[in-house]
This record gives structure tokens, sequence and C-alpha cells, in this order.
């Protein structure tokens, strides 16, 4: 009984400290939104108001990725799944980019998120590799593309470019604790939270590093098995050794 009111009481402190990142499209706390349309991975805790995030998100000078024109449908499904993640999600304060506010720093996304990503949009067009220095500011009827158009296949080379280009050092590709922008994502956090405070997008990979050193410590466990049996058969081969 003593153990699940520490886990209850960890999670309702966690929760009252909870804060958004601090722009002025941001809620200062993260509460519920039942209708959150758009997002509803988050509409349980959201960092975002519903009314706040559908003008957003039909905004033109808010939608980077239409500068040349409408993307197709599975391709701006996951700009879309970003945008949530960016406006609503009650964690993106872990990822904060201290000298940047309004960005974010080495979000961890896995590698087949990244490749469905490049295969969605990959005939689709593109003006810039990177959409947070790339574009210059115009008005919401104007293009604000500095170079032309071409296919997402020819502006990134594979879903790892992708993921790691387009947002400047916003996104980082990794094979563990990393996020696919899905409900499975919840689980991942909670580790990503119990393995380091604050800096894990920057430095911390407590899972990465644990599965490195096992495979270290297996691969030295067989090199000195393999030096053992040269030693005592001569041979090397790791059988005994025949007059």
């Amino acid at each position: 009984m003593l153990w699940i009111a520490i886990v209850l009481l960890c999670g309702t402190v966690r929760q009252l400290e909870a804060t958004c990142l601090a722009t002025g499209s941001h809620k200062a706390s993260p509460s519920p939104e039942p209708d959150l349309r758009d997002c509803p991975l988050y509409s349980k805790n959201a960092c975002c108001s519903a009314d706040t995030y559908d003008k957003m998100s039909t905004s033109p000078e808010t939608a980077s990725w239409n500068r040349c024109g409408p993307l197709s449908t599975k391709c701006e499904q996951f700009f879309k799944q970003l945008s949530c993640f960016y406006h609503c999600s009650p964690d993106t304060t872990i990822w904060a980019n201290s000298n940047l506010s309004n960005h974010l720093l080495n979000v961890p996304l896995c590698p087949g998120f990244c490749s469905q990503w490049y295969k969605a949009c990959k005939n689709d067009l593109t003006c810039t590799r990177n959409w947070n220095s790339g574009l210059r500011s115009s008005n919401a009827t104007e293009t604000n593309c500095t170079s032309e158009c071409i296919p997402f296949s020819k502006m990134y080379k594979s879903g790892r470019d992708l993921c790691e280009s387009s947002e400047g050092d916003s996104f980082k590709v990794r094979s563990c604790n990393c996020l696919n922008m899905d409900k499975d994502d919840e689980q991942v956090i909670k580790s990503v939270i119990q393995g380091d405070s604050t800096k894990v997008g920057v430095t911390a990979k407590p899972e990465c590093r644990e599965k490195r050193n096992t495979m270290n410590k297996l691969k030295l466990s067989i090199r000195k098995r393999s030096l053992f049996v040269e030693d005592i058969d001569g041979s090397g081969s790791g059988f005994p050794t025949t007059d």
C-alpha cells in the first residue's frame, strides 16, 4: 500500500509541476481538451487549446510545408503528427531548446517513423532543407520559398536525412528510447523521465547505453573464450588437436 501511495504521489507532483513551452500559442500548463479533434493523442492533457490549434492548422503562414502547393494526404499526415506533438504534447519541455524558447532540441525519432515519412513524401515538393531557417517572411498570400521546388527525394537522401534536416536540430534519429508519434510514446517518455530528469534530449541515452554495454560485454566474453581455447589447443579452431 505504501508503494502505491508513493507512485500516486509522484504522479500527482509531476502533474502539478507540468508546464508547456513558453510560446504565444501554448497554454501555461496542460489540461484536458476533449474537443481536440485534429490531435486526439493529446486530448486528455494538452498544451494547446482546441480553438487555437484549429486556427493555426488552417492558417497559410503556419503551414510551412505547403509552400510548394498542397501535399499529398499521406505526406501531410506526418507533418500534422509532428505539429500536434509540438503544439499539444505536455512532454515537449523535456526537449526544450535553452537557446531558443520556441524550438525543440534532439527529440528522438524512431528510424521506422522517419522511413515511413520519407516514403510518404518522396514525390511531393519542397523548396528548402530546413524550414526553420530556409524560408523568408512574407504575407499569407505569397510564397516564401528562397529556391525552386523539387521532390523530397531530391532534397533529402533518406528518412534519417529528412528527420534530422527539415527542422534543424529539433529531431535526432535513434534506434531506442525513440518516438513514433503514437500512443506507445507514453511508455517511452516514462522511461526517458525515469532515466534522466531534464536533459535527455541533449545528452542522456539510458536504454541505448545499456544495450551497447551489454553487447560490448558479450563481445569481450566471446573474445576471451576464443583466446582461451587457442592457448590450450594451439590450433585456434576450437577443436582438440591430433598427433
